[in-house]
This record gives structure tokens, C-alpha cells and sequence, in this order.
């Protein structure tokens, strides 16, 4: 099967990836059995969105956005890991998937990029690689149009705590949909699992204790839902791996 070429954040604080949406991906296409060769991104994005993750594709464009990537990807490959949900189950995937990427995401970027004891290892992590001079000015600019952003979108409108309560309710409610079940949606990951594990992952690793971090923590069928995924698909660090082990690895867990 061609391997996609896929560009993202280079592997840091002991992740594939500190995007959730990058992260996300790749969970996917090891899901899904399809190859990928990830490549980290030494310059500014080159997609249409101007944002991460993107693919590189045969004909020197791009694809942006993981759910279209996903979508594509699953369309022109035959593979619909979703395909056996009914509709109250896709339904349910589609309500754990909007909760994370538009409610979620944008308290957990608060709290990385705007928390003063957060901001000097998110730069480090994000931007430790530059040259010290490009290095701060680079990283100003990029937090610069963060801030802009989480205005426009009011999550920065709110107090610290209001913030941290938002994200914990959007924590704790995850914890309640997951409830005993294996995955989102059943006894089968799909999109909306990869996506979970993409930010919950993400909370967990970062180097300093946050509320969003606690609140994880503070939920054991979380913290085992995100073992449940690393066990799965995370144990090799082979991209291309072994559907039908994987596929096994899963069933195990369940």
C-alpha cells in the first residue's frame, strides 16, 4: 500500500506529536492500516490552512485538516472504521468529536500557551530547536496570533478558573460517555477515539501539573482508555505496523 507523506510537530515530551490534530492522525491511519512517513515542519506551513497536520500529495499540493484527511483517505481506500456504529453510536462519536476539537482544544491551548508557568516549556518544546534569536521571535509571533485567536473564539474572555472549570467539565463529561465501555463507540475504536486519545495524551504529557492535567488523572477510565490505545497501535514505532495485530491487540484489550 503507498505510504502517505504526512507533515506535522516534531515528537516531543515523549509524544509523537504536541498537536492533538496531528497526533489524532496518525492514531488513525494505524488504525486504519495505512502507511504513513511523517515529516516534522522546519518552516511555516505550506498547507491552505496555514495550520498542521497536512499531506503532501503526488502532485506537489496539499490536503489539509485531519477530519478531511481522514475522510479522503477513508473514501479513495475503501476503509470505513465507523462502518459498523449504528446511529445513535455515530451520533454519539459525532457529539465525544465536536466536545474535544471545539470546546476542549481551546482551553487546553489556554492553559500551554497563555498560563505563565506553562509558556516557557511550551516554547522550549515547540521551538527549541531555532536558533536562540529566531527562537524568541518566532515564538512571540506564534503566541501573539494564539492570543488573538482565543480571543476571537472567547475562551480568553474568561477568568483562569472559569477556564480550568470548562475544560474539567469537558473531562469529566468524556469520563461519563466512556463510562465502562472499551472505546467512544463501542468495542471498536474509531475517528472519535483517535481524537480523545490525541488530546488526553497530550494533557498527560506535558512537564508540569496542570488543572486540565488533574482532571485527566482524576478519571481511571480515561487514563486506562489512553492505555488501551497506546497498547493497541503505540507499542511499535513502526508507522506501516500490522492491521491484523493491531486489529487482535484491540480485541485483547476490550
Amino acid at each position: 500500500m503507498h505510504a502517505v507523506q504526512i507533515v506535522g510537530m516534531r515528537p516531543v515530551w515523549g509524544l509523537q506529536s504536541p498537536s492533538p490534530f496531528c497526533l489524532k492522525l496518525e492514531t488513525w491511519l494505524r488504525m486504519a492500516g495505512i502507511p504513513y512517513a511523517p515529516r516534522s515542519l522546519d518552516r511555516p506551513p505550506q498547507s491552505k490552512t496555514g495550520k498542521v497536520p497536512y499531506l503532501l500529495l503526488d502532485d506537489g499540493t496539499t490536503l489539509a485538516d485531519s477530519n478531511v484527511i481522514i475522510r479522503t483517505l477513508a473514501r479513495e481506500r475503501g476503509i470505513d472504521l465507523d462502518g459498523r456504529q449504528t446511529p445513535e453510536e455515530q451520533a454519539r462519536a459525532h457529539a465525544v468529536l465536536r466536545l474535544v476539537e471545539e470546546s476542549l482544544y481551546f482551553a487546553a491551548v489556554w492553559e500551554r500557551w497563555m498560563l505563565p508557568a506553562c509558556w516557557p516549556i511550551t516554547r522550549d518544546g515547540y521551538f527549541g530547536t531555532l536558533p536562540a534569536p529566531m527562537r524568541a521571535l518566532f515564538a512571540s509571533l506564534v503566541r501573539r496570533k494564539l492570543k488573538a485567536a482565543l480571543h476571537g473564539q472567547g475562551i480568553s474572555r474568561y477568568e483562569p478558573d472559569e477556564i480550568a472549570a470548562r475544560g474539567g467539565a469537558d473531562i469529566r463529561a468524556l469520563s461519563a460517555l466512556l463510562g465502562q465501555q472499551s472505546f467512544f463507540a463501542g468495542e471498536r475504536p474509531g475517528v472519535a477515539d483517535a481524537s480523545v486519545y490525541g488530546a488526553l495524551a497530550n494533557l498527560l504529557a506535558f512537564p508540569v501539573r496542570t488543572p486540565l492535567k488533574s482532571a485527566v488523572e482524576a478519571c481511571p477510565n480515561l487514563l486506562a482508555f489512553c492505555r488501551r490505545i497506546e497498547s493497541a497501535y503505540w507499542s511499535s514505532p513502526s508507522a506501516a505496523g500490522d492491521t491484523e495485530a493491531r486489529q487482535a491487540a484491540v480485541a485483547h484489550a476490550a
